[in-house]
């Protein structure tokens, strides 16, 4: 099954309302989604991370080319060919987002062409259903910091896992925390994303100060080259640190993990190489103890590949099997996550049992919000 044709599609939503986490705004929803297609017809889908003009520049010029002609199933030996064509420039960001894009897209063209779901091609069990947890309470969006209002139309959903944003300033993320754990109530596990904006002085305090609303964990709160912060972190306080959704494939892994730097990895199969690069970095993980639980950010493409890639990560210890959740679904605006596909997403999904990714990609959105 050779590739004959690999195509990008560049969607943009411009937002009525921006949302924000620490470090800037969102005025729109983007994204480059990945249309590979073969010459016995087969088409597969997937989705690059990050800015995606960039993403559709270096897939157009550099990466199509070495797959134009190639073997779809030998999508490994593909994406080495890749990450080497670009390893003097390319070994983290927007590169590797390209280069994730495809691969997924590869693994949907092969798992079509074979009658066979992905998480049955990477050796996955999917259970009945997965929890997923709410990636919510941004900054500013459509609830305008009514927290307890936005607290009771999670919990009216149906989501027992939640994460906030934090990080924009220490004394007010301190009260917004408190808050939150109010509304929503014992009985439902909430985690804190500064999305890298602390210091490690102001991300210890934030700790401590927060302590008494027992906290999940605690998400990127340094920057990611400061491990040493993270690590200091992680020494004095008793949440559990993650880190990983600003890191990429296995070697740039590879010292965040070995340092012990966090508690709770995250990579993003879209970012850091695809599905099968992102089970190589769990694997490592779990040498060192380590359970992984991918980001995810994007659209329906993104939510389904995630889905796929929950059944097959590796379990760290026996007493803590597969247990949900492992799905994550940010509560932002996103209209490529709810209409592009028939997936249904909320807070219990099933993983699609059809060939490849398992879901049909709506065109018409496509050509709705195409750039």
């Amino acid at each position: 099954m050779k590739i004959d044709r690999v195509e990008t599609h560049v969607v943009t939503e411009r937002l009525r309302t921006p949302f924000g986490m620490s470090q800037w705004h969102w005025e729109a929803r983007s994204s480059c989604l990945v249309e590979i297609v073969t010459d016995e017809g087969v088409t597969g889908w997937g989705e690059c991370f990050g800015p995606a003009e960039g993403s559709r520049a270096l897939i157009e010029t550099v990466f199509a080319p070495l797959l134009i002609g190639a073997d779809a199933f030998e999508h490994v030996a593909l994406w080495e060919s890749m990450y080497n064509r670009s390893r003097e420039w390319g070994r983290a960001g927007v590169p590797i987002a390209a280069v994730s894009g495809i691969e997924i897209a590869l693994w949907d063209a092969v798992g079509k062409a074979l009658g066979q779901p992905v998480h049955r091609l990477l050796g996955g069990r999917a259970p009945a259903s997965f929890e997923s947890y709410a990636s919510a309470f941004y900054y500013d969006g459509e609830w305008a910091g009514d927290l307890e209002a936005e607290a009771r139309h999670l919990l009216d959903q149906g989501y027992r896992h939640v994460k906030m944003k934090v990080g924009a300033d220490l004394r007010s993320d301190v009260e917004r925390v408190h808050r939150v754990r109010a509304a929503l109530g014992p009985g439902v596990r909430l985690a804190a994303d500064a999305n890298r904006g602390y210091t490690t002085a102001e991300a210890l305090a934030f700790a401590r100060e927060t302590e008494s609303d027992g906290l999940w964990f605690f998400e990127e709160p340094v920057i990611p080259e400061d491990l040493a912060g993270y690590r200091e972190l992680r020494a004095a306080t008793a949440v559990p640190i993650a880190g990983g959704e600003s890191a990429f494939t296995r070697w740039g892994f590879a010292e965040l993990i070995e340092s012990r730097a966090v508690d709770l990895l995250q990579p993003d199969a879209t970012a850091c190489g695809g599905l099968r690069e992102t089970l190589l970095i769990a694997g490592m993980a779990s040498v060192h103890g380590i359970p992984t639980l991918p980001h995810v950010w994007g659209s329906a493409i993104t939510v389904a590949a995630g889905l796929h890639l929950a059944t097959a990560l590796p379990v760290v210890t026996p007493s803590l099997g597969r247990t949900p959740p492992v799905i994550e679904l940010d509560q932002a605006p996103n209209s490529f996550r709810q209409t592009l596909s028939d997936l249904e997403i909320g807070p219990v999904m099933s993983v699609p049992h059809g060939p490849g990714l398992g879901i049909e990609i709506d065109r018409s959105v496509i050509e709705a919000y195409r750039a």
